[in-house]
């Protein structure tokens, strides 16, 4: 019974001077921590109510048409950088049974005349974005002319504009 009780004195005394020797090594009057966290560049964009098919007027008079707005915020404090693409390579075609197509431009905002033949449209430092901490974004208005002769093939003509948003 000496042995353990030996024992048990010599386990307190060896985890008291620990203990002592954590509490006891203070040496200044003063703590720092030094951390970083990283929150990467990121635009969000929406399409607002822009989920409904625009019905398009296409006669000779190629008139300048809204197809929606296009809604963007970034955490950069600046403008955002979108591309354009068409999935008629900027074509209206239609549901008609010889797939006709109608050329047309597209206006962003201020920027008018951008044909999308070609393939995609980017639009650098130049989409409006807001950056306000409640995530409200900035609209851009979204136009296209078709460049219809008021004698084109009958049918229904579409097509859809895709847009990718990134930071600056």
């Amino acid at each position: 019974m000496s042995t353990l009780l030996k024992s048990l004195l010599v386990a307190t005394a060896i985890t008291s001077m620990g203990t002592a020797a954590v509490v006891l090594d203070t040496s200044g009057i003063e703590a720092k921590f030094a951390f970083e966290g990283t929150i990467e560049p990121l635009c969000k964009t929406s399409s607002g109510n822009n989920n409904s098919v625009t019905s398009l007027k296409l006669d000779a008079s190629q008139q300048t048409q809204e197809i929606g707005t296009l809604d963007v915020w970034c955490n950069t404090g600046e403008n955002a950088t979108t591309e354009y693409t068409s999935a008629n390579g900027g074509f209206l075609v239609a549901s008609n049974t010889q797939g006709s197509k109608i050329a047309y431009t597209l206006n962003i905002g201020d920027t008018a005349g951008i044909d999308l033949e070609s393939g995609t449209y980017k639009h650098t430092k130049a989409t409006g974005a807001s950056t306000g901490d409640t995530g409200e974004t900035q609209a851009t208005s979204l136009k296209i002319t078709p460049q219809s002769n008021g004698l084109n093939d009958s049918g229904t003509y579409s097509d859809t504009i895709t847009v990718t948003v990134s930071p600056n």
